[in-house]
């Protein structure tokens, strides 16, 4: 137990530092500007899209703990499903068609319901 939440942190420790912006701040990575790709809806139920995202090929969805979740090609207007992740908080990597990191959001998975 004790092991996998040292490893947890560290990996979050790691991933923030190689990552792109979590925070939203633009910044210019592989000459593309970050802050004008968006995910959307977030938080979200059922999908999520990328907006400005004509450099994103590549998406990687990741838990907290590290785990990767999903794998997606990302094309135009693409609904990424997630109807079938549980709520809570994960962390979407972009990639362009180099498998670089466009960018790196955290994205609120919430239940559906009235």
């Amino acid at each position: 137990m004790l092991r996998s939440v040292l490893f947890s942190i560290l990996f979050i420790f790691v991933f923030v530092l190689t990552s792109v912006n979590l925070t939203g701040q633009s910044s210019i990575v592989n000459d593309y500007l970050t802050e004008d790709i968006k995910v959307f809806p977030n938080p979200t139920t059922d999908y999520f899209q990328i907006n400005n995202g004509v450099n994103v090929k590549k998406v990687i969805i990741y838990n907290m703990f590290g785990k990767e979740i999903r794998v997606a090609n990302n094309y135009t207007n693409t609904l990424h499903d997630v109807t079938d992740l549980k709520s809570g908080m994960y962390i979407v990597k972009m990639l362009d068609d180099r498998n670089k990191v466009v960018k790196s959001i955290k994205l609120q998975k919430s239940s559906g319901g009235a």
